[in-house]
Order: structure tokens, then sequence, then C-alpha cells
């Protein structure tokens, strides 16, 4: 096993797709902050931004389908993932080896745009909070949560590729999907349906732009099981899957 995570994390740093995300996402991050600071004028500080930016669900769903497409579905039409298994791995340790390449790429993305864009509004118009033991703590409690958020997205998008298996599906479909809970969240805002509130998209913009709804039991337990439902869903259809 450790062998297989070894070559999952040195396909990652050797992917060219996985570099060319890395500036893309370095490039417009950079643009959005840009344009908010010297167009629009914005008084926002790194602290508010650094919230917003976690919660930009849409955004990250476009950044995270594509690394899905380029690092999951690629595997399906180059039969490496049969190839693995020649070596002796399980169906389930080759996907977790995936998974775990996978969700770092993630997370790298995702740490990547909110950090640049906190440091950057930061340095136009401070980052808004005292650097004391309780406001540090609010830092990290946000953090924390807008991570959870990732990962759990990072959960169903490796759900819907290896469902999909082809890029291009697996794009149409993520995204798509995401526009739909999106649609549903604006759509019932005043008066939310009885269930969309205990959606994981719902639920992280809750927290990061307001709402009397949010609660964080109710938003961990929420993420917690979306990850696991997808994972384990992941999980059997990898393992039901035709990889010759």
């Amino acid at each position: 096993m450790r062998g297989l995570m070894k070559a999952e994390l040195f396909k990652l740093k050797k992917s060219r797709g996985f570099q060319i995300l890395l500036l893309v996402n370095v490039v417009i991050t950079l643009l959005m902050a840009i344009f908010s600071l010297f167009v629009l004028d914005s008084e926002l500080t790194g602290f508010h931004i650094m919230k917003s930016c976690l919660a930009m669900v849409l955004y990250h769903a476009y950044i995270g389908y594509l690394l899905a497409a380029v690092f999951c579905c690629g595997e399906f039409s180059n039969r490496t993932f049969a190839m693995s298994l020649l070596c002796g791995y399980s169906r389930t340790q080759v996907f977790l080896a995936k998974a775990v390449g996978f969700f770092l790429a993630l997370v790298l993305l995702f740490a990547e745009a909110v950090g640049l864009e906190t440091v950057f509004f930061s340095m136009g118009n401070g980052f808004g909070l005292d650097f004391n033991p309780g406001n540090m703590t609010a830092v990290f409690r946000y953090s924390a949560f807008g991570l959870a958020g990732c990962l759990t997205m990072g959960a169903v998008m490796l759900l819907v590729a290896v469902t999909a298996k082809k890029a291009m599906i697996t794009l149409g479909a993520g995204i798509g999907g995401t526009y739909v809970l999106l649609y549903m969240e604006t759509t019932f805002r005043d008066h939310p349906l009885p269930y969309v509130k205990y959606l994981y998209t719902y639920q992280i913009r809750q927290i990061f732009f307001g709402g009397d709804t949010f609660s964080p039991g109710l938003f961990l337990a929420v993420l917690a099981a979306t990850f696991t439902v997808s994972c384990a869903a992941a999980v059997f259809i990898f393992e039901k899957s035709d990889l010759k």
C-alpha cells in the first residue's frame, strides 16, 4: 500500500494537468482580487474575504471537477487502474490511494485560492482583526469548517468521477448538479424546503454568509454524512466497475 501511495503522489507531482490548474487558480484568484480592490474599490478586509472565499462553492466546484476529470477519469481511459490490480493490489487499496492523492490536490488548490485572496486584501485593507487568542480561534474555526466543506465536496466529486468515468460527463454532471443545489438554495432562501437546509452547499454558505438556521452540530453532521455516504458509494461503484 505504501508503494501505491508513493506512486500516486509521484503522479500528482508530475501531472501537467494539475500544474496547469495550480497556475490557472493563481491567475483567476489574483484577477478577482485586483478587480475588486482597484475597479470596484472594495473595502472588505482580509478576514471578510477569507470567509467569503471559503464558501465559494461554485468556483471550488469548477476547479475540483476539472481536477477530478484530469486526475481520476484519465486513469480509466489509460487503463492505469487495471495495471495497478495486476501488481497485486486490491480494488479498495487502489481506490483509497487515488482518493488520498485527489484530496491532497484539492486541498492545495483550495488553500491556494483562499490564501492568496486573504493575503491580497489584507495588504490592501488590513486583515480586520487583532491578532489575539480569541480572534485567532475564530480564524481557525472558520478555516476548519471551510476545509471540512472542501473535503466533503471532494468526496462527491470522486463519486461522480468513478460513476461517469469520462472527463466531459464528469464535468457536465458535477457542475450541473452544483448549479441545481445552489438554485434550490437561492430560490427557497426565505422559506427553505424541509430538506434544503440539510444540503452541504446550503450549510457551508450559512456559516460564512450568515443565517439563522446555522448550528455547528448540524453543519458537521451534514458534512460527515455526505462525506461518508459519498465515499462508501464511490468505493462500491469502483469495486463493480469494468477496469479492463
